[in-house]
């Protein structure tokens, strides 16, 4: 099975919109912490609430799952399993993954090193984590690799699991040969409630590789479902306001996940309008080209602006607090964009090796 012209075009503008979903989702704190101790509003108001729950824990949330089901659904369609064809892909992957994830956590564990050294830097660390300065040997590897917590720039958590996914196709190439709706049912039943035992890969990952590999293997579209659109879009839009209105209570979790699987159909199936918007296409086709550099720098980079911010203007109201959660994360997405234009001028080859040849 090829993908055609239309569906790649349909999966390209898709990317920065999932990547903007994911700096909300870092954004949802109303505090920071500081040397002195915390600024912000930790008791923040019911609208507050309200509207940062329904774009950080409830529109951006399918954005994840949704990376993971497209990474296993293009590293399985049209691939004919062999250990040749297996060690081709894992070269590849070593360009795209491996090599962008440990420049940016060998690079931010050294900016953080350097920060926690220099008096004037010191003040915006909270002092709850050990200083790097203290690190062992397992203590860098944990922070670059993430054994048993997220890597030190953690946004990367995602490609440490994705990483382990492709470590792992065998594994799945055998359970779609052998026992692929089962196996897939099973799966989601684990991440539905939160019955995996692993840390890494994290059943996220695993859940929604899988299903793309499944999907890529059946010669399945991820857009077969665009017949049902205008039902998902209009199911996740009261299942996405429920959700939001039930934060805190213990059945959440399940309202929650459904929204999460009605929003990566949404998003697929909104995927189809927008290609037919001409302007808008163009334009999210070439903002998809700089997704992973954004998604590289927007941590440490959305807490530096973030602390930075709070402490000259000290939010103590929700009314800032709220203005502050939608203009920061604007102000660093639009910051990283500029830092990629700027670098793909300067140093074009420099940047393709840090973005995985993403340029």
């Amino acid at each position: 099975m090829r993908i055609d012209k239309l569906s790649s075009e349909r999966h390209s503008v898709l990317r920065f919109p999932l990547i903007v979903s994911v700096v909300f989702i870092h954004a949802y704190g109303t505090e920071v912490g500081l040397a002195k101790g915390a600024i912000g509003v930790g008791s923040s108001s019911y609208l507050s609430d309200f509207v940062r729950n329904l774009i950080s824990q409830g529109i951006a949330r399918p954005a994840v799952p949704l990376f993971f089901l497209v990474s296993g659904y293009f590293f399985f369609l049209g691939f004919s399993w062999s250990i040749a064809n297996y060690k081709k892909k894992l070269n590849s992957r070593i360009k795209t993954l491996l090599i962008p994830f440990l420049f940016w956590n060998v690079f931010t564990l050294l900016l953080f090193a350097l920060a926690q050294y220099i008096p004037a830097t010191q003040v915006y660390f909270s002092g709850k984590n050990d200083p790097i300065s203290t690190f062992g040997v397992y203590d860098f590897f944990n922070a670059i690799i993430g054994i048993d917590r997220p890597p030190i720039s953690y946004q990367f958590w995602f490609i440490r699991d994705l990483i382990v996914m492709v470590l792992l196709t065998p594994v799945v190439n055998l359970a779609i040969r052998g026992i692929p709706k089962f196996f897939l049912a099973g799966i989601f039943v684990l991440w539905f409630f939160n019955l995996w035992p692993l840390y890494m890969p994290s059943v996220v990952a695993f859940t929604f590789f899988y299903a793309g590999a499944y999907f890529a293997s059946s010669n399945t579209s991820l857009f077969a479902l665009d017949r049902f659109g205008i039902a998902i879009l209009s199911s996740y839009s009261v299942i996405l306001l429920i959700d939001t209105l039930t934060k805190g209570y213990e059945f959440n979790i399940y309202i929650h996940n459904t929204g999460v699987l009605l929003g990566v159909a949404s998003a697929l199936f909104l995927s189809k309008i927008i290609v037919r918007t001409d302007k808008l296409k163009r334009a999210l086709l070439w903002a998809g080209s700089c997704s992973f550099f954004v998604f590289a720098v927007h941590e440490p980079l959305l807490t530096v602006v973030k602390k930075s911010i709070y402490k000259v203007l000290v939010p103590n109201s929700d009314a800032m607090v709220l203005a502050l959660y939608v203009f920061i994360p604007a102000f660093v997405i639009v910051l990283s964009i500029l830092l990629y234009v700027s670098m793909r001028f300067i140093a074009p080859r420099f940047l393709s090796v840090i973005s995985g040849g993403r340029i």
